[in-house]
This record gives structure tokens, C-alpha cells and sequence, in this order.
């Protein structure tokens, strides 16, 4: 026999070999599970941990550490958002307080930039300063809070600007639906009072670790072409319940742990009568509009002047071109944040439309 009709024998039989395996796997997949192999999901699924991620984020702890009056603050003593005393005017500055989410925050330097450019311009001899007072995943009514306390401490601003709009939708719905929290409580607000023994921790831990381990699997049922054989179908599942499981019984040893009052202190007090999505979304931007109005009022007040800008959203219809790296980058027609912001998104902008005919400066 030819080498070449050797090799074409060894490939044929290699083949024949994997279709054999290819149809026990499919056929072990019916009798398992009564269905016929799919390719998988792409995204991890499953209940709430017992401590809404439990240690999921404990790596945020690093920078979120407890405050009385916003929930939570940066771990840095020496940062804008904790300065005591709090900053006063002065005649050659122009003091600019900027508010809001991780957004904000990270926006704060180029809006520096550009204000200092907008002065020099116009031969302004004042200087701007900006105030990063934003803090990752902060949510109204957070910005009320934080005003109100540094005008009670003696504060004093020029200019309050406030950017947000996201959070207050999407991290509303995730505090009640996936954490099982009260929604208007800080994001995260069940880490920030853990408690956790030393057993416990190392629980959490392991929650963490098998986390990952979903999302490196949910990673990889998006490979192509073995995301459809059963083969590859029986291992993935058995993995990713595995780990599920392992997760469902480590939650069930911290949720037995801590009493009714416990959880109470962690979670909240329970709303009365549990929304839908939408009906959420509505109270949400309801408590968004109030609190732009008293962010006015108090501006106002202390004689500085209060601007308001809403985050732009890029499942909103028609918000702008998109490339095709953008909608390839940030745009999930099916996922969450799409029904979302799409379906909520336009009451925001409503209630916008009324702050202005309550003479905010939105």
C-alpha cells in the first residue's frame, strides 16, 4: 500500500472512529438529559448568590469602604470625595463639584482640560477646579446625599454638575433582581456589611472561584465548530453544573448562617408589593427626577449655579451613527442592557423634558 493510501486509510478511519464517538455521546445526551444536544449557551446562568456575589467583588472592597451618609466612599483619605473640611471659594477659582458614576469619574480630567481651555479662550482670570466627587456605580439618590452633607459641613461650590442616568436604571433593576436587594440602597450595599467568619470567607472564596469558572466556560461555548458536538455538549454541561451545584450548596451553608435581622442590615427592607421590570424602571426614574430637583433646590440655596446632564445610551433608537466597531464592541441586540435602557430609557428622557419646566438646567 502507497503511503498516500495509507495516510487516506489511518484519516479514514480516524474519522469513522469520531463519528462512532459522535453518536454514543449523542445518544448518552438524550438518555442523560431527554433533549438533543444544542449548542450551549453562551452566558453563565443561575440564581443569586446568598450574599448577592458574595466575594464576587471583593476586590471592590479594596476602594469601597463604609460611610454613614453615602453608602460607600473611596478607601482614599486623601481623595475629593472624603476632603474635610470641605472646600470654600475662593476669588480666582471657580469651584465645579462633578457628580455621578464611574462616567463621571473617569470623564473628569478631560473635562478639566477643556474647561481650563474654554477659560484661557475667553481671557477668563479665574481658574476652573473640578471636584471629582463621582465614585464608581454611585446612583441618585447617592448625589443628594453627598451634597447635602458637605453644605451641612460647610461647603461651598460655584458650579454642581451632575452626569448620570444609567445607574439609576440598571443598577436599580440589578439591586432588586439579581441581588435581591433594596433598590434604591447603594449598589453593592450587602458587601459592605458581610461579616463574614473566617469559614465563611474562604466559602464566599470558593463561590468567586467557581463564578469564574462559569464565565471561562460560558467563554468557551462560543467555539466553533465543537460547540455543536455532543461529545464536547456532555462535558461542558456536566461541568457547568457541577460548578452550579457546588455554588448552590456553599450559598446554602452562608444564607443558614445569619438570622431575619442579619439580612435585614444587609438587604434592605422588602418592598410590599414586588414590581415588574417596567413598573421598577418607573419608580427608578421617578426617584431620578426628585433628586435632580432637590439637587436644584439645595444648589440654589448655596448660591451655586446646577447643571444636569444625562449619560447618553447606546441602545436609545436612533442615538447616533454607530461603526461597525462600535456595534461590534458595545452593542447586544438580545442582551439585558438592550431591553433594558431600550424599553426604559424613554422615561428619562420624558422626565427630563419636565425638569426643564421646573427651570433645571438639564
Amino acid at each position: 500500500m502507497s503511503r498516500r493510501k495509507q495516510a487516506l486509510f489511518y484519516c479514514l478511519m480516524v474519522m469513522m472512529t469520531l463519528a462512532v464517538i459522535e453518536g454514543m455521546a449523542q445518544a448518552a445526551y438524550y438518555i442523560a438529559y431527554g433533549e438533543v444536544n444544542q449548542a450551549p449557551i453562551s452566558q453563565p446562568t443561575g440564581p443569586a448568590d446568598a450574599f448577592g456575589g458574595a466575594v464576587e467583588t471583593w476586590s471592590q472592597r479594596i476602594y469601597r469602604v463604609n460611610h454613614p451618609y453615602y453608602g460607600y466612599t473611596v478607601a482614599d483619605a486623601a481623595h475629593e470625595i472624603n476632603r474635610f473640611p470641605p472646600p470654600r471659594r475662593e476669588d480666582d477659582v471657580v469651584l465645579i463639584a462633578l457628580l455621578g458614576g464611574s462616567v463621571s469619574r473617569d470623564a473628569a480630567d478631560a473635562f478639566r482640560r477643556a474647561l481650563e481651555a474654554w477659560f484661557q479662550e475667553r481671557g477668563i482670570p479665574a481658574r476652573p477646579v473640578v471636584l471629582r466627587l463621582a465614585a464608581g456605580a454611585f446612583k441618585q439618590p447617592q448625589q443628594v446625599m453627598q451634597i447635602a452633607n458637605t453644605l451641612a459641613l460647610g461647603g461651598e461650590y460655584d458650579i454642581i454638575v451632575n452626569l448620570d442616568g444609567r445607574n439609576e436604571l440598571g443598577f436599580t433593576l440589578g439591586n432588586y433582581f439579581v441581588k435581591g436587594l433594596f433598590p434604591f440602597y447603594p449598589y453593592g450595599w450587602q458587601l459592605q456589611h458581610l461579616g463574614l467568619t473566617d469559614t465563611e470567607k474562604l466559602a464566599a472564596s470558593r463561590i468567586y472561584a467557581l463564578r469564574q469558572r462559569e464565565r471561562q466556560l460560558a467563554a468557551s461555548a462560543a467555539a466553533r465548530p465543537w460547540r455543536w458536538s455532543a461529545f464536547y455538549g456532555i462535558v461542558h454541561r456536566y461541568l457547568r453544573e457541577s460548578a452550579a451545584a457546588q455554588i448552590a450548596a456553599l450559598n446554602r451553608e452562608l444564607d443558614a448562617a445569619h438570622s431575619g435581622e442579619y439580612r435585614l442590615q444587609r438587604y434592605g427592607p422588602a418592598v410590599a408589593a414586588a414590581p415588574d421590570a417596567y413598573e421598577l424602571s418607573s419608580i427608578a426614574a421617578r426617584v431620578w427626577y426628585r433628586s435632580s430637583v432637590l439637587l436644584a433646590e439645595l444648589s440654589r440655596a448655596a448660591g451655586a449655579e446646577y447643571y444636569h446632564f444625562q449619560q447618553p445610551n447606546q441602545y436609545v433608537p436612533d442615538a447616533k451613527p454607530f461603526s461597525d466597531r462600535e456595534l461590534a464592541r458595545a452593542v447586544d441586540p438580545d442582551g439585558w442592557d438592550a431591553v433594558a435602557y431600550r424599553d426604559a430609557y424613554p422615561l428619562l428622557l420624558r422626565l427630563g423634558d419636565e425638569l426643564r419646566r421646573q427651570g433645571v438646567n438639564y
